[in-house]
């Protein structure tokens, strides 16, 4: 059995490590930055677009640097293809590096807000 120590005893644990630069360093091992990048790329998407935008376009997922965005018509396809560059850096400056590259817009009726 292993003595107890005192609490005034020194511990060589060597110095404290910040949790998130811990976390980081966990992510960093398992390999998941960029899956935690793409994830972040769809929680920012209202910021990035605004809340009336967002109302009527849902980002999907981000597969090889496409953000893919449903949209309820092609009016809107055409909207957002219009404002596409922009989108695309705006969401890149909330993250704070080059995450999503273009927007891949679908049609899918269902996905305005209004209507789920």
């Amino acid at each position: 059995m292993r003595p107890l120590t005192s609490r005034n005893e020194e511990r060589s644990l060597g110095p404290p490590t910040l949790l998130n630069g811990l976390l980081e360093a966990v992510v960093a091992d398992l390999g998941l930055e960029q899956k935690l990048a793409e994830c972040r790329a769809r929680i920012v998407w209202e910021e990035a677009v605004g809340p009336a935008l967002a109302q009527h376009a849902r980002p999907l997922r981000v597969h090889r640097g496409f953000l893919e965005v449903a949209v309820p018509s092609a009016v809107w396809r055409t909207q957002l293809s219009f404002m596409q560059r922009d989108i695309v850096l705006r969401i890149n400056e909330l993250l704070g590096g080059e995450v999503v590259k273009e927007l891949r817009l679908l049609n899918k009726p269902e996905s305005s807000k209004k209507e789920r």
